[in-house]
């Protein structure tokens, strides 16, 4: 489950920011993620890794943005989500075609609000 390795360095990233700039808390912090997340994964991560940190309690607003896939053996084009994934891999239902999928660019922090 990669969402838990991505939302503790987000957690991470955030917690040290904060503590530079002196904030003791924050009461929501937005982001958008791909349809390859898993949105249940990620509320579970945050939930699981934010006590203990200026996140603490703090709500996670997640929004969504279709995640395209288009085959670079036969140009079969869909949405896919984290249900159509093998780990970080989808099957092209058309030809067959094993391709990775990188979803290192499919979360994106929005705001945090103090």
């Amino acid at each position: 489950m990669h969402e838990v390795s991505i939302v503790q360095a987000l957690i991470e990233n955030i917690d040290s920011q904060l503590a530079s700039q002196n904030v003791r808390g924050v009461s929501s912090v937005r982001v958008r993620r791909g349809s390859t997340f898993s949105a249940d994964a990620l509320e579970q991560s945050f939930a699981s890794l934010a006590p203990g940190t200026r996140l603490e309690g703090a709500a996670l607003l997640v929004d969504t943005f279709d995640t395209r896939f288009t085959c670079a053996s036969c140009g079969h084009s869909q949405t896919i989500t984290s249900d159509d994934l093998t780990g970080h891999f989808f099957l092209c239902p058309v030809c067959d075609t094993v391709q990775e999928i990188d979803e290192a660019h499919d979360l994106e922090l929005i705001e945090v609000l103090a």
